[in-house]
């Protein structure tokens, strides 16, 4: 079994290979970013057997941080850290 499987980890759309990484060992990943880089990298984890979900918001606002949680608790059940 993947090291990181039952985590969720929240990676920038410009760290592609860190994203892969840690779906490679089982984490559902979120990405931060927009366009067609997002779309396509999502695609990718999604093909190799990997849990994704895309946050177009921004980290550093208030509001879109607790968007963020909200999203995670919601898609990935993680009981609202």
């Amino acid at each position: 079994m993947p090291r990181l499987t039952g985590r969720v980890v929240v990676v920038a759309v410009d760290a592609p290979g860190m994203a892969l990484a840690l779906a490679g060992e089982g984490a559902a990943v979120v990405l931060i970013g927009t366009g067609a880089a997002a779309g396509e990298l999502a695609a990718e984890i999604e093909h190799a057997g990997g849990r994704v979900a895309v946050f177009a918001g921004d980290p550093a606002a208030e509001t879109d941080r607790a968007a963020l949680v909200e999203m995670v608790d919601e898609l990935f059940a993680t009981g609202g850290s």
